[in-house]
């Protein structure tokens, strides 16, 4: 008989289990025997067995979590898992399995996983008045060397910038009267 451990977080049926122990106000070590004591064929048809691993338990945390994070279970205060009243109907819902893609259909879920796992969006840097100067500067038909901040300085790129988009702008705009 092979051994294998290879539910992934989000897993729907390692989701499904976890839930129906909370329903029966397991635990974590009588859901672990649970889980254990599953067996499940492979695609050959070999018989596989669930193995205690340090995976396998970050994993069940996982769905633990994943489950709190929607509200469809919470912990007793006597450490048991208990089951809320939506989870029974997310059970009724979807008795094949429930995943994380079902989760997120719950605003409590997708909020927390998107509060966690958002990119990082970093400040978008506003032009300076340097930037305003230089475009009015272009648009007056201002010389480049009238740029009246020292070269070394970000005002000093960021008013030829404005320059050079004022310039852009004009020959846009010529282009177009043209045609």
């Amino acid at each position: 008989m092979s051994t294998a451990t290879d539910f992934v977080p989000g897993d729907p049926a390692l989701m499904l289990t976890v839930l129906r122990g909370a329903e029966g106000n397991l635990d974590q070590s009588v859901l672990l025997e649970r889980i254990l004591s599953l067996f499940c064929t492979d695609d050959d048809g070999n018989q596989i067995i669930v193995e205690d691993t340090p995976d396998l338990r970050r994993r069940i945390n996982i769905a633990i979590s994943h489950l709190k994070i929607a509200g469809l279970v919470h912990t007793e205060t006597d450490g048991s898992l208990s089951i809320t009243s939506l989870g029974r109907a997310m059970m009724m819902a979807y008795p094949m399995g429930i995943d994380d893609g079902v989760l997120c259909s719950l605003p409590a879920f997708r909020n927390q996983i998107y509060d966690t796992n958002a990119p990082v969006v970093h400040e978008r840097h506003l032009p300076n008045p340097a930037y305003g100067s230089g475009f009015s500067a272009g648009l007056g038909s201002h010389r480049l060397t009238e740029n009246p901040y020292p070269s070394d300085s970000r005002d000093h790129e960021d008013w030829l910038m404005g320059w050079d988009e004022a310039l852009d702008q004009s020959k846009r705009e010529a282009e177009t009267l043209v045609s």
